[in-house]
């Protein structure tokens, strides 16, 4: 049985723990892009988040990776309190190093809990219009 999430009520999120194999996927890797939001009044990094799954890719082919899933560790490694950039940089090279040794690789996730899926379609995220994307393949 796989462990339940740990919720955070405060932020109406759930924290999930994914190890994904990579060996099945060839050159497609991950096969996740990803988004890196800034808030607009601040300029402050607000996280990594899944942009988009690609067909074929190790993300796909696990299938519990989902769109706007927040990126907050890989491989133990934490991205919290990191600059959009650096939290990029460690996934690039936890893919290109630690992953391709081990066949897979361990995100943890925040995720929007259930019940707040439909109140998170109400409230639109004016704070998170300034983005950057980038593409993880193996």
């Amino acid at each position: 049985m796989p462990p339940r999430p740990f919720f955070i009520a405060e932020s109406g999120k759930e924290q999930l723990m994914f190890e994904i194999p990579l060996n099945d996927t060839g050159s497609a890797g991950l096969g996740v892009s990803l988004k890196g939001n800034k808030s607009r009044e601040t300029g402050e990094d607000l996280g990594i988040f899944v942009k988009s799954i690609i067909h074929g890719g190790a993300a796909y082919k696990d299938s519990r990776l989902r769109i706007n899933d927040q990126l907050v560790a890989v491989n133990g490694e934490s991205l919290l309190g990191r600059s959009n950039h650096d939290a990029m940089e460690t996934l690039r090279r936890s893919m290109s190093q630690e992953g391709n040794v081990r066949g897979t690789i361990q995100l943890v996730v925040l995720r929007l809990a259930h019940s707040s899926l439909a109140l998170a379609r109400l409230v639109p995220l004016r704070a998170c219009t300034h983005k950057f994307s980038l593409l993880v393949r193996g």
